[in-house]
């Protein structure tokens, strides 16, 4: 039986359009196409059932007193015997999409998008085929609402089907990159969808998502009360001990919830793996109570992010305890990031750090016994060959030829490296017998320490050096280099629906790149589907191209003071209101330093690493010159005309890395590496950063290209990855533009 629905407002409004009621008429709840009434006449109470879209009806019946709202339920099951019960809404699945797209939705005032009601249906399809969704869908199409809906279409059909009863359900998952994205799937988009279904009935109760994310992002109740008692109360900040101290009484699980204490207070309150898994069952941990409650039935949508997606999927592999519910729906969203996050999961590291610590543990403070002798001469050999080997790595090193942004380095050395480590392994080994039962915890961590090192020892392990200038740490790191078979064999295996989704998942409405990179160019089941930008690129956009700039070279002094008075004219041009995007911190730094002594009259800010507070600078200034590199090329949002001038230095060709030089090395020839690799993974970027400009249907901006080659050996790839617009030459033509679309308080 129907859950009852007390959203009645959109109903009897409709109602009271075509119909004319008794004003002493109230409605008390809906279900599907009909609304029951309540109208009280003086001395009893009379009930009446509409369908509120048909507008037929029928006496229910009266009452001496009314009818209480947990009785409403027999009123309901008098309501579905009806004729004219349910007969307005379609059952089909497909056209239940396009009646809430187009009905439902713009009776709450939305617009109809063709593209975006094609692409719901797509997903719903690939849905009741359990086949792989790839969808290349541009900004402003809506592609959020399409999954959302498509996934409640299904989920509805897929009950009704198998009958089941409400609170029996399977999750859907949502998988993205970006937290804004997450918070905005469960704090905007689900409820609104949720609270106009529910208005017309389609839904009998709202639907609801929850957010997933690691353990260290909550509070541990037994690390909270230790630092709490730790803490002396006349020394610390009132304010952060009376929060502590609240912490303690409240149920509070998430620390994203919690305000008024510091990183420094977080750090030891949160939950950390190593105390977790060997903590007691615990009824009162808020922590496992959260996680029971949020792999409950009662949520439909599980959103989390790509790395707790893949770790989850792993430990399934591993056959150990899933952190997600069973689901029958899995959509990445921002899919495009999906095989770096893989990399990034599967990676084997080796630290220094790590190792000398787990030495440290088990190396006995006296040689009392033969077994601790023995433990102390491993611990020591091991100490001896973990120094040497990282010695020789750094000191092979080549820092010149490999620019240090993703501070990856190929290891020079690999047959002395595993040579090395094959010594290690034996010392390892004994260790492992040698501590027995006595310290588990520690013998797992050899273990696992010497399954590393048989990785690493692998012919067919990609290898690198990692540095991290901040902590001074070295790593060792390795990757096999069948990852993208891995990748499919992993997230494609699972019987169930896949669907991806990005605004750059195709290059020119091609998927071939996307689908190598995930291991799935063989596959047949895949469904696809590339839906251009319903924005006027054409009349809100203008796309400058330097021709007369050196040839890209950031160790060119004389490039860098052309790059940078270009730049210089360029935001005198549209009076300000800029984000220049640089490849690299260091070609970054240069410009920057130019400009400074230039003193451009538009407040500067630069984006470092670890500095978020130029983009809040930069927000604020409403004309500023924001200088960038990194993330920014992706996932932060300027609209209006805070950016109304995006200039991309350079074309944003992948920095040379470990992983690129090995696709390289098995590609047939270097035109063809280029073709298949280097040049996607270029447009990629490019459409990624690109997408800065323009955000909504009314943003206008120019777009600036500073690099030569945009202009000649790559014109014909760039001009067909970008949507279609003016070009100029010249500078002249950027102010035109600007005072053509702006209005008076731009210059201001």
């Amino acid at each position: 039986m129907c859950k009852i629905n007390m959203h009645v407002r959109y109903a009897m409004n409709k109602l009271q359009e075509n119909m004319k009621l008794d004003n002493r008429e109230i409605g008390i709840f809906i279900s599907r196409d009909c609304i029951v009434t309540e109208t009280y006449t003086g001395k009893t109470y009379k009930y009446r059932a509409y369908n509120y879209i048909t507008r037929e009806t029928k006496y229910l019946g009266y009452k001496k007193n009314a009818i209480e709202k947990e009785n409403y339920i027999n009123l309901l099951s008098k309501v579905a015997e009806l004729h004219f019960y349910n007969t307005s809404y379609p059952e089909d699945g497909e056209e239940l999409i396009d009646y809430i797209f187009t009905t439902v939705f713009t009776s709450f005032g939305f617009n109809i998008r063709k593209e975006q009601i094609e692409l719901s249906k797509h997903m719903y399809r690939a849905m009741i085929e359990q086949s792989i969704s790839l969808s290349d869908i541009a900004v402003g199409l809506g592609k959020t609402h399409a999954y959302i809906i498509a996934s409640i279409v299904y989920h509805m059909n897929d009950k009704r089907k198998w009958h089941e009863p409400i609170n029996i359900n399977k999750a859907i998952i949502i998988s993205t990159s970006s937290k804004r994205l997450q918070k905005s799937i469960v704090k905007e988009y689900v409820p609104e969808i949720s609270r106009m279904l529910l208005a017309h009935g389609i839904i009998e109760e709202k639907i609801t998502a929850v957010i997933r994310k690691g353990r260290e992002n909550y509070i541990c109740d037994i690390r909270l009360e230790n630092y709490v008692k730790s803490l002396p109360a006349h020394k610390k900040n009132p304010r952060e001990y009376k929060t502590l101290k609240n912490l303690l009484e409240s149920n509070q699980a998430d620390l994203s919830n919690v305000t008024g204490i510091r990183n420094y207070d977080r750090e030891r309150i949160k939950v950390i793996p190593k105390h977790c898994n060997s903590c007691p069952e615990n009824k009162h941990c808020r922590y496992r109570n959260l996680q029971k409650e949020v792999n409950s039935p009662k949520y439909l949508f599980q959103v989390t992010n790509h790395n707790y997606m893949i770790a989850d999927i792993l430990k399934r592999a591993r056959e150990g305890i899933p952190l997600l519910p069973n689901y029958k729906v899995a959509i990445y969203d921002e899919a495009h990031k999906l095989p770096d996050a893989y990399i990034s999961m599967r990676t084997v590291a080796l630290e220094k750090g790590g190792i000398l610590e787990l030495i440290k543990k088990v190396k006995p403070k006296n040689k009392k016994s033969r077994n601790a002798k023995l433990l102390i001469n491993n611990c020591n050999e091991i100490i001896k060959v973990v120094n040497s080997l990282f010695n020789k790595v750094i000191s092979n090193i080549n820092e010149e030829m490999y620019s240090e942004e993703h501070k990856k380095y190929p290891i020079t050395d690999i047959a002395t490296l595993r040579q090395d480590l094959k010594q290690l392994k034996i010392y390892i080994l004994q260790i492992v017998v040698l501590i027995s039962d006595i310290k588990r915890k520690e013998q797992i961590g050899f273990e696992k320490l010497g399954d590393y090192i048989d990785i690493i020892i692998n012919s067919d392990s990609i290898l690198w050096v990692k540095k991290t200038t901040t902590s001074k740490q070295t790593t060792i790191c390795a990757v096999s280099k069948d990852i993208n078979e891995m990748l499919a064999q992993d997230l494609f295996k699972k019987n169930s629906s896949i669907l991806m989704t990005s605004g750059t998942l195709a290059i020119n409405g091609d998927f071939t790149y996307i689908k190598k990179e995930m291991g799935i160019s063989n596959i047949n089941k895949i469904r696809e589907i590339h839906k251009i930008s319903p924005f006027d690129y054409y009349q809100n956009t203008l796309l400058y191209q330097a021709k007369d700039l050196p040839y890209p070279d950031q160790k060119d002094d004389e490039y860098i003071e052309q790059v940078a008075q270009r730049i210089i004219d360029l935001i005198i041009a549209s009076y300000g209101h800029v984000l220049v995007l640089f490849t690299s911190y260091e070609s970054m730094s240069k410009v920057q330093r130019l400009l400074k002594n230039k003193s451009i009259k538009y407040p500067l800010f630069t984006l470092t690493k670890g500095h978020s507070s130029a983009i809040k600078d930069y927000r604020k200034s409403k004309n500023g010159v924001l200088l960038a590199c990194g993330s920014i090329w992706e996932g932060v949002n300027f609209t209006g005309d805070l950016l109304s001038h995006l200039i991309i230095v350079k074309l944003p060709f992948l920095i040379p890395d470990p992983i690129t030089d090995s696709q390289k090395s098995q590609s047939s020839s270097y035109e063809k590496f280029k073709e298949e690799i280097l040049i996607p993974q270029m447009l990629t970027k490019l459409k990624q950063g690109y997408g800065r400009a323009i955000r909504t249907e009314t943003d206008t901006a120019v777009i600036s290209m500073l690099d030569k080659r945009a202009n000649k050996e790559y014109r014909q790839v760039v001009r067909q990855a970008l949507p279609d617009c003016k070009i100029t030459y010249n500078i002249d033509d950027i102010t035109r533009f600007i005072k053509k679309k702006k209005c008076h308080e731009y210059f201001l």
